[in-house]
């Protein structure tokens, strides 16, 4: 199945995302560490396990949970711009802590706290399917649409990538 096409039956994946799903490169060496700490539980783990592949162009992310992290990819570039390190114990997960990228020829954010809140909105709207309210960093409205069309595409409208 291609990263870009519905299974033969048009519908939900029946597997996780896996690495190997959509060309990616690695993190690179320049990146910061942002601390973390949110809880999960089992359920809302199931879900994030499951990783998100991108079937459209308008599709901005391609997601894979692996050894315990959750590697979140641009879908276009392939390029790694966070690693989100998890603690699970007994059913539930913690959050814990992300790897962001830095390098300014692949990511130019630079706020740890806006990569922070934008990695949780990733998580609600694009693995839990719920709604979340987008941390605007922009000035106008319009810039704020813009700046969520960017980052999440089609989502943001209530499409999802991986239809139920």
């Amino acid at each position: 199945m291609s990263a870009h096409e519905p299974d033969a039956h048009g519908s939900k994946r029946n597997r996780p995302a896996e690495p190997a799903d959509l060309d990616i490169r690695p993190l690179p060496d320049k990146h910061t560490l942002v601390p973390l700490d949110r809880r999960f539980t089992a359920q809302e783990m199931q879900r994030i396990r499951m990783g998100l592949i991108p079937r459209q162009m308008e599709d901005k992310w391609f997601i894979y949970w692996c050894d315990g992290r959750l590697f979140r990819h641009r879908s276009w570039t392939g390029l790694c711009i966070y690693v989100v390190r998890f603690s699970c114990e007994q059913g539930a997960c913690v959050m814990t802590e992300a790897k962001v990228n830095r390098d300014p020829a692949q990511y130019k954010a630079t706020d740890d706290a806006r990569d922070a809140a934008l990695i949780s909105y990733l998580i609600d709207v694009l693995l839990l399917r719920r709604p979340a309210a987008y941390p605007a960093d922009a000035s106008s409205g319009e810039q704020a649409a813009l700046a969520q069309w960017s980052l999440i595409g089609r989502a943001m409208l209530g499409d999802q990538a991986d239809e139920e």
